[in-house]
């Protein structure tokens, strides 16, 4: 997402990780402004080249706006896509083969909600940098393939890509003894190890794991069920690699951040800290606030609409019987061509509101993954979808505070996350 106070932003694909001598193979620089414009260009040992522009109108949603961005490179050239409409082609320039580019670099002026990397055929042995370190409702998702003869394979949350790094979280499936091991390891010395006899992970058989990070520790799921707990030993923001080894083919990796930004238009947070409530929860969905939803918090629910979604719906209530007073009620219902309508309400014994409709702005598209944030502030519940301040529901119950949130509809769901 293009943050409100943005100038700049660029995109890098390069060989190496040093950011002043690395290789640039494209480099993709937005200048925001008055006049905002697109550029490419490209470094080799040292020496920049032509500099080109795009022409046409700015493809970047002005700001503050979520957008997509993918790049698919070619042997001969960089085709670009923005938002499944904007597409142009940049030529792959001499020097400058697709096969050197080692690295992704983003400069500046974005919030990266998720970054994701198919690559036809992935090394067995993989470091992924986090940036600037894991954090609470951050996720990982992994499918990947045992060898037809595998024993073991690691997967490591670690303070760097070095095989000797600290070690956060370990989860070591033993395929051949039967059992998963975690542990972590703090200057050289493993902690106390955790095992279980539940692997349901067979050699040749391709698997998908979901590891996310909640405030007690980490939390796995494998093919849609939920499998290994460990709670955190140390620091978890300490973890910036990825590191997996052994005997596993990996065959698409997805890390999806979660939002930690806090909108412009929301002031006056409370400190309570952020806790993820669920990962990957079915549908419906109810769960216990805890605490309250009180003026000054958020609540952040990230998932995935369905190809063909008729509804979603979010009720934050005092109560979990359905009969329960609503203090929100954030409402999307899709027509067949895909378009949607967002309305707000709220009911106080079994009596609605007035409906409050949402004009202008529409719902997550079929297929597309979304973030939706609901701020509770003095004036009452204010809502953003993918950053993007949608509309306010006053507050209308007296004396009550709600304690329960409900979730359902034609979608995928990531995470809960509390701020």
């Amino acid at each position: 997402m293009v943050p409100k106070d943005a100038t700049r932003f660029a995109v890098n694909l390069q060989r190496g990780a040093d950011p002043e001598l690395a290789d640039l193979h494209l480099h993709l620089r937005a200048q925001l402004g008055v006049s905002p414009v697109v550029v490419r260009n490209s470094r080799l040992r040292g020496d920049w080249g032509s500099e080109e522009s795009l022409d046409g109108p700015f493809p970047f949603p002005l700001a503050p706006k979520a957008f997509l961005l993918v790049i698919t490179a070619y042997m001969d050239s960089y085709e670009v896509e923005i938002n499944g409409s904007s597409n142009f082609t940049f030529k792959v320039r001499d020097g400058l083969p697709i096969s050197s580019v080692t690295h992704l670099a983003i400069e500046a002026g974005l919030i990266i909600r998720a970054i994701h990397e198919p690559v036809e055929s992935m090394p067995r042995n993989l470091r992924l940098n986090f940036g600037e370190g894991v954090k609470v409702g951050d996720m990982v998702f992994l499918k990947g393939e045992p060898t037809a003869d595998a024993k073991s394979f690691v997967v490591n949350w670690q303070t760097g890509p070095g095989k000797f790094d600290d070690v956060l979280f370990q989860l070591n499936p033993k395929l051949e003894a039967g059992r998963v091991v975690t542990n972590c390891r703090l200057d050289d010395e493993w902690g106390k190890e955790e095992s279980s006899k539940d692997v349901p992970i067979q050699p040749g058989v391709p698997f998908q794991l979901v590891v996310g990070v909640s405030s007690i520790g980490f939390e796995t799921r494998l093919d849609g069920k939920e499998w290994v707990q460990f709670r955190h030993k140390h620091d978890v923001s300490n973890a910036k690699t990825l590191f997996l080894e052994g005997d596993l083919q990996p065959i698409d990796i997805w890390i999806d951040s979660a939002q930690s930004n806090t909108p412009p238009a929301v002031n006056g947070m409370k400190s309570r800290g952020s806790r993820l409530q669920l990962i990957c929860p079915e549908l419906p969905l109810i769960d216990r606030i805890m605490g309250g939803f009180e003026k000054g918090c958020l609540l952040i629910l990230s998932g995935k609409m369905n190809a063909q979604p008729k509804k979603l719906q979010l009720q934050v209530q005092c109560g979990e019987d359905n009969d329960s007073d609503v203090a929100l009620q954030y409402d999307i219902k899709y027509d067949s061509d895909g378009s949607s309508k967002i309305t707000l309400n709220s009911r106080e014994e079994d009596a609605w509101g007035q409906v409050v409709q949402v004009k202008g702005l529409e719902g997550p598209g079929p297929g597309r993954p979304f973030d939706l944030l609901v701020a509770r502030t003095d004036e009452g519940f204010l809502c953003f979808l993918d950053g993007v301040e949608q509309s306010i529901l006053p507050y209308r119950l007296e004396d009550q505070v709600p304690n329960h949130v409900t979730f359902n509809g034609d979608l995928e769901t990531y995470r809960l996350l509390l701020l």
